[in-house]
This record gives C-alpha cells, sequence and structure tokens, in this order.
C-alpha cells in the first residue's frame, strides 16, 4: 500500500484529471451494458413475431422494460411493425455506441495529458532533488544506477499510471455492471458465471506477490549491464589503449546472460500464470453456458435474455484475464517506486547557515579532524591539526590515499567531519552556508570535468553571464589562449563528451580558466598542472600569482620544485599529518619531503645531464 500511495501523490494536482477520466470510463462501461440488452430485444422480437403466440412481447427485467418504452410496439404481427421496432433497436444501438465512444475519446485524452503532465513533474523533482543531494549519497547509488532509475524506472511508472490506473477502473466497472445486469435476469445463474473468480483472485494475487520479486532481481541485474555499458564507453579509449575489447565484450556477454537468465524467469511466471488464468475463465464461460442452456430449456429465461446473458458472462471474462497484466504493471511498478525512492528518501544537503558579507578572508584551522567515507572503513583523515594564516600559500603533499584530497573535500563541505572541527575566519565551518561557502572557494581539480560544449561555456560555467573580456583573461591566466589557434573555431570549439576532444593538459587548463573567472577568496589546487610542460606550467604559475596576492591557496602537489615557494607545507601519510613547516624547514628534516626532494632533483639532474 505505501507503494500505491506514493505512485498516487505522483499524480499531484491532476488526480482530479484521473477522477474525470475513471469517470467517463466507468460511464461508458454502463453505456456498454446496453449493446447485449439490445441484442436480446431484437432476437426475444423476432423470435415473438414468427411464433404463434398471441400473447405478448415478455416484458422482462427492468433495464429491458425501460428500453422497450423507448421502441416501436410490436402488439400486432405485422412486417411494418417489425421493421420498425428492429430500426429502432439498431437506432438505439448506435446511440449508446456513440455516446460511449465518445466518453472514450475524452478519458483517454485526459488521461493521456495527465501522465505526461504528471511524469514531467515527477522527473523536474527526481533531477532537481539529485542536484540537492551529498556526495554521500552519489557513494551510496552508483552513478548508472542513478540513471536507470531516472529513466527506466520512470518509464515504467509512467506506463502504468498512464494506462493501468484507468484500466482498473474500467474493469472493476465491467464486472459490476455487467454482475448487475445478470442478477436482474436470474440470480443463480449470475452466481453461477462468477463461481470460479475467487480461485482466479488468489492465483492473481500469488502472481503479483512473485512477480514483485523477480522484476526486482531483475532490475539488478539491469543495474549491473547498465554500469557495464557505462563504464566502457566512457573508458573507450583505455580499452582501445590495452586491446582488452575481447575482455568488455565477455564481461558484458556474462552479465547479458545472468539478465537473460532472470528475464526467462520472468517469461516463465508469465507463462505458468496466463495458462491457469485462460484455462480457468474459458472453463468459467463454458459453465455459464452449459448453465443458461439449461435455463432457457426450462423456460426459466428466453433465448434473447441466454444471449445477453452470455454476453455479459464474457463481458466478466475479460476484466478476469486483463488482472494479470494490470498485476504485472503494478509489481513493475512497485518496484520502480521503491528504488526511486531510495533516492527522493536521501537526505538534501542543508545549504542554510551563515553568510559572510563582503569577502573571506581565507584563515583556514583543523582541531583534531577525524574523517571516515563508510562505516568500518579506515580513517582518510586521522585527528588533524593544522592553521594556515591569511593569505598563506599551502602546499599539500603525501602518497596516494594519504588524505590529501579529503582536506579539499571537508573544506569545500562536501562531508563533514566525523570528528573535529573545522574552523574558517574563526568561525565553525560547518555553520557556513554552503552556496555562499563554494562560490568562494575555487577548486581545480586534478581530473577536470568538461561538458560537452564549447570551450568559452566550459570556462564560463562559473560565471554564466560574464563577458567575453573577462573570459578571455581567465583564459589567458590559465594558458588557454595557448594552444587555441589549434582548435577548428577557437572559443567556440565543442570539447566533444568530457572534452574527449582536448589532451589532459588543455582540460587542467580550461577547468583552471573556469575557476579562475570565478574569482575565489581561497583558491585549491588539485595538482592543477600535472599534465603540462614545464614551461607551460612557469606560465600559468607566473600569471596566477598576481591572482593569488593577498588569498589563501592550498595546493596539492607531487612535484617539489613547484612548491618551493609555499609558505609551508603539510605532509600527510595514511591520514595523518607527519610534517608541517616551511620548504627550508623540512629540507633540514629527514623526512618524507627531504626524501622525495631528492630524489625528484636527482631525477631531474639525469635527465639534464
Amino acid at each position: 500500500m505505501e507503494s500505491l500511495k506514493k505512485i498516487y501523490a505522483i499524480l499531484d494536482r491532476w488526480k482530479g484529471s484521473y477522477l474525470f477520466a475513471g469517470a467517463l470510463l466507468s460511464f461508458s462501461a454502463l453505456m456498454r451494458m446496453i449493446e447485449p440488452k439490445a441484442l436480446q430485444l431484437a432476437i426475444d422480437g423476432v423470435r415473438y413475431y414468427l411464433s404463434e403466440s398471441a400473447t405478448p412481447l415478455p416484458a422482462g427485467d427492468a433495464p429491458t422494460r425501460a428500453l422497450y418504452r423507448l421502441l416501436p410496439t410490436l402488439d400486432q404481427k405485422t412486417p411494418h411493425l417489425l421493421s420498425n421496432f428492429l430500426l429502432g433497436v439498431a437506432i438505439l444501438y448506435a446511440f449508446f455506441a456513440l455516446i460511449r465512444a465518445g466518453a472514450w475519446f475524452w478519458s483517454g485524452r485526459t488521461s493521456a495529458a495527465a501522465t505526461e503532465n504528471a511524469i514531467k513533474l515527477y522527473r523536474d523533482r527526481v533531477f532537481n532533488h539529485i542536484q540537492r543531494l551529498s556526495l554521500k549519497a552519489f557513494d551510496a547509488i552508483p552513478t548508472s544506477e542513478m540513471i536507470q532509475r531516472s529513466t527506466g524506472d520512470i518509464g515504467t511508472i509512467r506506463e502504468f499510471i498512464g494506462t493501468q490506473i484507468t484500466e482498473v477502473i474500467l474493469l472493476t466497472s465491467y464486472f459490476v455492471f455487467a454482475f448487475a445486469m445478470m442478477l436482474t435476469v436470474h440470480v443463480l445463474y449470475a452466481f453461477i458465471a462468477v463461481a470460479i473468480v475467487p480461485v482466479i483472485v488468489f492465483l492473481a494475487v500469488k502472481f503479483f506477490i512473485k512477480e514483485g520479486a523477480v522484476w526486482e532481481a531483475h532490475e539488478k541485474e539491469q543495474d549491473k549491464l547498465t554500469a557495464i555499458v557505462n563504464e566502457n564507453l566512457a573508458g573507450a579509449r583505455v580499452v582501445q589503449a590495452f586491446m582488452r575489447q575481447d575482455y568488455e565484450i565477455e564481461k558484458f556477454t556474462k552479465q547479458n546472460q545472468a539478465k537473460l537468465k532472470i528475464a526467462l524467469q520472468h517469461v516463465n511466471l508469465h507463462k505458468w500464470f496466463w495458462t491457469y488464468s485462460d484455462f480457468l475463465i474459458q472453463l468459467q464461460v463454458a459453465a455459464s453456458m452449459m448453465a443458461g442452456a439449461y435455463f432457457t430449456l426450462r423456460g426459466e429465461i428466453t433465448p434473447g435474455e441466454f444471449v445477453a446473458f452470455f454476453t455479459y458472462s464474457s463481458m466478466v471474462a475479460w476484466p478476469l484475464r486483463q488482472v494479470g497484466r494490470t498485476l504485472t504493471q503494478a509489481g513493475m511498478s512497485f518496484v520502480a517506486i521503491q528504488r526511486l525512492s531510495e533516492i527522493m528518501d536521501a537526505e538534501e544537503e542543508n545549504y542554510e547557515g551563515f553568510q559572510p558579507e563582503g569577502a573571506l578572508r581565507g584563515e583556514i584551522e583543523f582541531r583534531n579532524v577525524s574523517f571516515r567515507y563508510k562505516e568500518g572503513e579506515p580513517l582518510a583523515l586521522d585527528a588533524a591539526s593544522f592553521h594556515i594564516q591569511l593569505g598563506e600559500k599551502v602546499a599539500l603533499i603525501g602518497m596516494t590515499g594519504a588524505g590529501k584530497s579529503t582536506i579539499v573535500a571537508l573544506l569545500a563541505r562536501f562531508y563533514e567531519p566525523t570528528e573535529g572541527t573545522i574552523y574558517l575566519d574563526g568561525r565553525p565551518l560547518n555553520t557556513y552556508d554552503k552556496t555562499a561557502l563554494r562560490k568562494r572557494i575555487g577548486i581545480v581539480h586534478q581530473k577536470p570535468f568538461l561538458f560537452s560544449t564549447t570551450i568559452r561555456d566550459n570556462i564560463a560555467f562559473s560565471q554564466i553571464d560574464a563577458e567575453d573580456v573577462a573570459v578571455h583573461e581567465a583564459a589567458g591566466m590559465a594558458a588557454v589562449d595557448a594552444f587555441l589557434h589549434k582548435t577548428p573555431k577557437g572559443y567556440e570549439t565543442m570539447v566533444g563528451e568530457k572534452g574527449v576532444t582536448l589532451s589532459g593538459g588543455q582540460k587542467q587548463r580550461v577547468a583552471l580558466a573556469r575557476t579562475v573567472l570565478s574569482n575565489p577568496d581561497i583558491l585549491i589546487m588539485d595538482d592543477t598542472t600535472s599534465a603540462v610542460d614545464t614551461e607551460t606550467e612557469l606560465h600559468i604559475q607566473t600569471a596566477m600569482s598576481k591572482t593569488r596576492h593577498g588569498k589563501t591557496t592550498l595546493i596539492i602537489a607531487y612535484r617539489v620544485n613547484s612548491v618551493q615557494d609555499a609558505d609551508k607545507i603539510i605532509v600527510l601519510d595514511k591520514g595523518k599529518i607527519t610534517e608541517l613547516g616551511a620548504p627550508s624547514e623540512l629540507l633540514e628534516r629527514d623526512g618524507f619531503y627531504r626524501k622525495i626532494y631528492n630524489i625528484q632533483s636527482a631525477i631531474e639532474q639525469d635527465l639534464l645531464a
């Protein structure tokens, strides 16, 4: 029921439209009940005309009597009266059929428009919610699953609310109205015509339970398959560089086989359900036919009533046969809404907090800060304490996984410390408004992400309304203009998906220009120039020194010669700070910094020799 409530909530302000569409379908089903009666009147009318009986045409049940009043009389057996009577039956049939078609049309039009509007709004809500999730939520649900749930699962729900919600109303209306019409003719016959319904309902419930379990397993295998495709396409160059195409094909085939196994279970489940339910429904129809023949021979019902009754029993059987399809869609939709609920129930980031007036001064202090990404994992940062003065340039050095990027992530409040406190300008960092904070902290990542748009738009991503002059100035500082002459259209050159048409160094420079354009108060550079040549790096450092003047700067670096002008260096190892001090001070100690400095200096001397 919880899943059904969530799906119902998706209908939002269009709930009334669905009720209206359902009411139209119900009205359409009611009009459909007139058609068997028209057939009954025609058969009994001709039978009465051909009989030698002088008794009046039997009035029958209440609905039949009401229709008789609308038709020409058959009190006298003349061809003229019979023709008028049959013509009246035909007109009556056509009239109600036209009304039914009109109600059906407006119902479909109303529900289709409501579905598209409701799903559009829900899709917007899902995407907007994803934008406000913390990185911790993305760690819990892989990107490939986010994509599958935000597209495929929403499509499944769209199919359900677009067809099955109104379908349930229609099927229920057919069953109730047809059963009611049968009751007016012959009570015992009516109950015989629905005798097997409880058995079919029991099978349908069992099917629904198994359907949900199998479909949930199917979607998990689909997620794995989507992840393989996503990774393979994103890493196409790596796959080709190492000639691992056959390995990737084998991996995909293996996972596709696992998905096929679950899909076949799903098919087999349907095969058995449809076989048994169809057999029971046909058995029900056969029993209804035999009972009707018996009651007709006994004179308890007329031949016309028998034909109408049999038509009504078929109308009862049709909703029962559609129960399987409805339950299939319901089971799939319930799995889909549960998977989407994992995203929608994930807590959004709280952006509210203190908004500083003016620029940040850039005084940063970590007091015994510890952090782990997931419960049970080792600490990524272990009781780290350091103090960065206003305007200082500080370098973070250490082996991969030492905790450098973790410090950056905590400073930007992508994550919150497990223990300890971070202070910015003397105020606890967790009290700051995240929007204001991140707008004033500029981060250039080691592996920058570029959007599949132009070079200019990628640079201007940090300031959408930036003038061309500002964009060009930022590009000059990041040495972007140094390679623009090699591109087809300069700033308007499309960089391709994730910047695939640019080299690693070119992407780093575009990302650096993007950050420079935002004019941050605190600048963080995560090994930003690792993919550029020494000459370009020197140009960038010279240009950036003007931008960094008076601003606090954090640099993650692996080449120690690029941080010799740092005010202090923080050396990390397995989340702990092992060395802290000015470059000259650390060279006097027998520690990691000195060791790396000597190694890199020796390598440079060998290269120059």
